[in-house]
């Protein structure tokens, strides 16, 4: 009976340790500003420390540069990406056309020549007609 106890016990303490959704947003939000707020407290000691030696302090950042900016949330377009998508946009899209093999080729250009051929023997034949229709005939 007495592990009967401890595993309850087990059982409470488990659920105690599992704080619900909104109550871990919260300590997370907390945790978040505090480090933050301290971030920024020892940037701002640093600039004070510069400026009162008169120095100008210069910071390596390592890392992407970030293409959003962080009051605004706005996407920042880096240079680099609209080069990326400058290159997408004139690479040609390879697609296969009807004409993909050898033979569909020379059959197009057959059928292409028999179209004109037919066209300049229809006009052709309209000509004559209106040549005939053109000339004088008194009776």
């Amino acid at each position: 009976m007495k592990s009967m106890k401890h595993f309850t016990e087990w059982v409470t303490e488990y659920h105690q340790s599992r704080p619900g959704l909104k109550v871990l947003q919260q300590r997370i939000d907390e945790f978040i500003t505090a480090h933050e707020a301290k971030l920024e407290q020892g940037r701002k000691e640093r600039e004070a420390l510069a400026a009162e030696g008169g120095w100008t302090v210069v910071v390596h950042h390592k890392g992407r540069k970030k293409t959003t900016d962080s009051e605004s949330g706005i996407t920042v377009g880096s240079v680099a990406q609209a080069a990326v998508e400058d290159k997408l946009g004139k690479k040609k899209k390879k697609e296969v056309g009807l004409d993909f093999y050898r033979f569909q080729r020379r059959e197009a250009q057959r059928n292409e020549i028999m179209m004109l051929q037919s066209k300049f023997e229809q006009d052709r034949k309209r000509i004559q007609q209106l040549r005939a229709a053109r000339k004088f005939r008194p009776y």
